[in-house]
């Protein structure tokens, strides 16, 4: 019941955002042995149908936290663009033939799949074109703190946006109820290090934990990654 609870309380705080801004799919893969360039391989076909759909497309390798995990991730520009092609891939033709040719030479096993919302209403899949190097908290607010964890995110999303980097929150939903995915992103690792070393002792993200010591949020996954595609 507690849990429940939970997730409603989130998804009336989320749902509003979510209908006007960026909403993405995520289908996390891992390879077979031996097949990794195969696995890749399969990726850009089907990444060549959903943009001929309408569909923003990231390949993405997982790096530090993780096990040669590859993300597939799908992205639009609201709820009604990803419906339209939901509905539109239920018979295509181009889907039918890429699944029958990926069942002859199977490549990897999907772990997961999930979907989620940018909070950010101004946020469409455009925004996301290009290469990125990013890091990833995965959190699940505890009961009754789910207002309180989207305000400190946000208050944190300032300070780390001072540092250099670029910050994206989403509500999850399918797949990832009740959970909210803390994106970091930059243009090299290179980025990403001289961002993280305006964070330590005597910067404004030190003062700002040591404000918010209450744990109110469990901490499900961390790692980093970047975009191949």
């Amino acid at each position: 019941m507690k849990k429940i609870k939970l997730i409603a309380t989130l998804i009336i705080l989320i749902i509003p955002a979510v209908s006007y801004s960026e909403v993405v799919e995520v289908f996390t893969w891992k390879a077979f042995p031996g097949k990794g360039q195969v696995l890749l391989q399969n990726m850009n076909v089907a990444a060549n149908i959903h943009r001929a759909q309408g569909v923003q497309v990231s390949i993405n390798a997982h790096d530090i936290g993780s096990t040669q995990l590859t993300d597939y991730v799908l992205r639009w520009d609201d709820i009604d663009s990803w419906a339209k092609t939901k509905d539109a891939q239920r018979n295509s033709p181009e889907w039918l033939q890429f699944w029958a040719d990926a069942a002859e030479n199977p490549a990897g096993e999907l772990i997961t799949s999930f979907s989620g919302g940018n909070l950010d209403q101004t946020k469409k899949a455009s925004d996301f074109n290009g290469s990125w190097v990013y890091s990833v908290n995965v959190w699940d607010p505890h009961e009754g703190k789910e207002v309180e964890v989207l305000q400190r995110f946000q208050v944190a999303k300032k300070i780390l946006e001072n540092s250099g980097a670029r910050v994206e929150i989403y509500g999850g939903g399918w797949g990832s109820n009740g959970q909210i995915h803390y994106v970091l992103m930059y243009k090299s690792w290179a980025d990403l290090a001289e961002s993280f070393s305006k964070l330590g002792p005597g910067s404004e993200w030190s003062a700002f934990l040591a404000a918010n010591s209450e744990v109110i949020a469990e901490e499900l996954s961390y790692f980093t990654g970047q975009t191949l595609n």
